[in-house]
Formats: structure tokens, C-alpha cells, sequence
């Protein structure tokens, strides 16, 4: 252990030495200190400079993770460091661990000094706000459904979209439970993200019948609300709607007859109760830590069989790949999603209910299967995003700390046996 935390030191001493790191924590500090004269819409000017912070921290961060830990082992191997250090009784274990430590400590400086710009520089700025903005730094509280139930046939099933018509006995069942039932000050708001498609071409927004019950009262009530594609609608309730129960059931039917919803499993979210922007910045810190270790232990893999150049470009690589993996696993809903829209033109709704054409069917057998394959080996960087919820003003649930955490482990767990295979080999060779 003893040699670990003397290489984590070195390594550390080094890293800070290096001019790159402190190039990058100027760029850092220089636009999140910009952030607040950025043009923004009125009453979005505190979400803007949260995002803004926050994705400073993981782009610059991300950049001198990958530049500093892919250089270190490619250049220790070409000034012949590496064969001293090798020459005394040091292990490849405990050098390749005492490299992913020290750089360890180097994100985590690095995340403390811009998370520490970036809390004081939006307390400074919301102390300024007045009105709706200086209200607050409160994070709303978001529910996922538990349950996601489909009564009758819907019209087509496109990836994980159903599709179903108005006035067709084909409706979604949406649970909702754990709330928090005893707290009726606080609205209830309803959150629906839907893709939206009518036989009548020239409709760009579509009504639906909203009905909420309550299980234990076994009250419900009524309420209409206009949907548009791919743009959230709300739909806001008294907290009494609880009346200290902690679920609720939703029922979503399009209303009228030809207007078509598509729906997943997260097309529906609920509001309610708020929690301290404290809590949810340091969770939001933690999440972002979490994914410059994985990158580090990634570069560590990759530079113990890569020369710098390649290595920097592997991680690149991995870096790109792994934020687009939701869209390498839904590849075959985008292109059924694209047939669809490039018929509507001509035939509006009728063209989902067809049968995918030949192009569709060949792009499906030759993407769908490699891509999904690639997607499950790379990482999924998006796990780690945490940009949206400061911008809908979401608290981070604890699940997704834990989530990502694991998600890190996991990786660690099958590249650092791999960085001492590849290492202990080439030492050799």
C-alpha cells in the first residue's frame, strides 16, 4: 500500500507540473465566470448558469482527464522512467493502481476548484435575482411511473414507442407511487413527453384526456391537456389531489378520433415536493467525478498497449461513442421514425400502420444488430449527465448517484485486470 500512495503522490506532483492541467481549469474558470452574460429568455437566466457550470466542469475536466492520463505511462516508457522505477521492487500492480490514484486526486482538485467557482458564482448570482428566479435554487422532486400499463391493441409498436389512436379502447396506465402524500402545500405537477402524429397533416398539436385517481380514495377527476411533438406539456394539480396518499394512477387517451400518441416508458413524469440545491449540486459533483475515474482508468488501459498519439484518439473515440449510445441502441426506432415522417407528407398517419419498406428492413439487418452489440461494450456516458437537471430544475435522485457509481465499478472492474495483463506482458516482451 505504502508503494501505491508514493506513486499516487508522484504521479500527483507531476500532473500539477504539467501546464496542460492549469490551461484547462483557466478555460474552465473563464466560462463559468462568463456564464452570467450569456443571452437568456427571461426567468431562465439562473438555469442557463447552472448548465453552463456544470458542463464546463465535465467538458474541460473530461479533456485533462484524457490528456493528462494517456501521457503519463507513454512518456515514463519513452525517458526510460519506467525502467527505473521497474529496477527497484515495485510491482505492475501497484504501479498501475498508484497511477489511477494519483490522477484520481488530480480530477478531484480539479473538480473542487471549479465546483467551488461554480457554487459561489450561483449563490452570488441568485442573491441578485428578484422575482421567480430569486426564489429559488430548490430542486423539484421527480417521479418515474413504477408501472406502465397498455389496455387494448395499439396501432403499431415501433422499437419501445406504442403507438394507439383516439376513441380506439386502447388507453395508458400510468403508477405513480412513493410520493409524498402528507405534503399538500406543494403542486403536483404532470409531465408529458409524447411524439404526436394525426391523420390531418396540418395539426401540429393534439388534445388528450387526462384522468387522475387516487387508489385509497378512489377519487379521481378530469383534465384536457394539448400535446405537441417531442415538447413537454404540463398539467398542474392542488397537492389535496393526494390527500395524504402516496400514489397515483393517470389514465392518458387521445381524445379525438385519427390523432395518434406515441408513448414510451418515460414519456410521463411527476413533480412534487422540493429539496436543497446544496444537495443536489454535490450529488451533481459526485455523478461527474464518478466519470472522469472511468475515463482515467480507460486512458490507464489504453496507454499501456497505445503509443500518446493513438491513445489520446482511443479515448476520444470511447468519449464520442459512449454519448451517443442511446441512439446506436434505438437505431432502429430512428429509422422507422424517419420512413414514417418521410410518408406523412403524402399520407399523413395512414403510413405508420404500413409495413417498413425494403430500404427500411436491409438498414435494420445491417445496423441494428453491430451497433446495439458496440453500444453494450462501450460505455454509456450519458449515465453521467447531469446538465438537464439543473436546467428543468430537478433534484438528482439518490438512485442515480448509486447508479453511476456502480456503472464506474463495474468498468474498473474488468479494465484494471486488464491494464495489468497488457502491462505485465510488455514489460516482458
Amino acid at each position: 500500500m505504502n508503494q501505491i500512495l508514493v506513486i499516487a503522490k508522484q504521479t500527483f506532483k507531476e500532473s500539477v507540473r504539467n501546464k496542460i492541467l492549469y490551461i484547462f481549469i483557466a478555460f474552465g474558470l473563464i466560462t463559468i465566470c462568463c456564464s452570467p452574460f450569456m443571452p437568456v429568455v427571461s426567468g431562465e437566466k439562473m438555469k442557463i448558469i447552472e448548465s453552463v457550470c456544470l458542463r464546463s466542469i465535465t467538458f474541460f475536466g473530461m479533456l485533462a482527464a484524457i490528456l493528462l492520463s494517456s501521457s503519463s505511462i507513454p512518456t515514463d516508457i519513452e525517458d526510460k522512467v519506467l525502467w527505473t522505477i521497474t529496477t527497484k521492487p515495485v510491482s505492475q500492480y501497484n504501479f498501475i493502481f498508484g497511477k489511477v490514484m494519483g490522477f484520481v486526486y488530480v480530477t478531484g482538485l480539479l473538480v473542487l476548484i471549479m465546483g467551488s467557482a461554480s457554487y459561489i458564482l450561483i449563490k452570488i448570482m441568485s442573491s441578485t435575482q428578484t422575482g421567480q428566479e430569486g426564489k429559488g435554487l430548490l430542486a423539484r422532486q421527480m417521479f418515474e411511473p413504477s408501472d406502465l400499463q397498455i389496455t387494448g391493441k395499439s396501432v403499431k409498436q415501433t422499437g419501445d414507442i406504442h403507438w394507439f389512436e383516439g376513441k380506439k379502447n386502447c388507453a395508458s396506465y400510468w403508477n405513480f407511487t412513493e410520493l409524498s402524500g402528507h405534503n399538500t402545500s406543494d403542486t403536483i405537477e404532470i409531465e408529458a413527453n409524447m411524439l404526436v402524429e394525426s391523420k390531418n397533416n396540418r395539426k401540429k398539436r393534439i388534445p388528450v384526456n387526462v384522468k387522475v385517481i387516487n387508489p385509497d380514495t378512489g377519487k379521481s377527476q378530469r383534465e384536457t391537456l394539448t400535446v405537441s411533438n417531442h415538447k413537454p406539456s404540463l398539467l398542474h394539480l392542488g397537492g389535496n389531489t393526494l390527500e395524504g396518499s402516496t400514489t397515483l394512477t393517470i389514465i392518458i387517451t387521445p381524445k379525438h378520433l385519427g390523432d395518434f400518441i406515441g408513448i414510451k416508458s418515460d414519456s410521463l413524469r411527476l413533480f412534487h415536493g422540493k429539496k436543497s440545491f446544496e444537495y443536489n449540486f454535490l450529488k451533481g459533483l459526485t455523478i461527474i467525478s464518478a466519470q472522469f475515474v472511468l475515463m482515467v482508468v480507460i486512458a490507464t488501459l489504453g496507454s499501456t498497449f497505445f503509443s500518446l498519439p493513438v491513445n489520446i484518439l482511443f479515448c476520444l473515440f470511447i468519449f464520442f461513442c459512449g454519448n451517443i449510445t442511446d441512439f446506436m441502441r434505438d437505431i432502429t426506432t430512428v429509422i422507422n421514425l424517419s420512413a414514417v415522417h418521410d410518408h406523412n407528407h403524402d399520407h399523413g398517419m395512414s403510413a405508420v400502420v404500413k409495413k417498413p419498406g425494403t430500404l427500411v428492413v436491409l438498414l435494420n439487418n445491417f445496423l441494428t444488430a453491430p451497433l446495439t452489440t458496440l453500444s453494450y461494450i462501450l460505455p454509456n456516458f450519458k449515465t453521467f449527465n447531469v446538465g438537464n437537471y439543473f436546467v428543468d430544475n430537478i433534484n438528482i435522485p439518490i438512485k442515480k448517484v448509486f447508479v453511476s457509481l456502480g456503472y464506474m465499478f463495474l468498468y474498473i472492474i474488468f479494465c484494471l485486470p486488464a491494464s495489468f495483463i497488457v502491462f505485465k506482458k510488455r514489460e516482458f516482451a
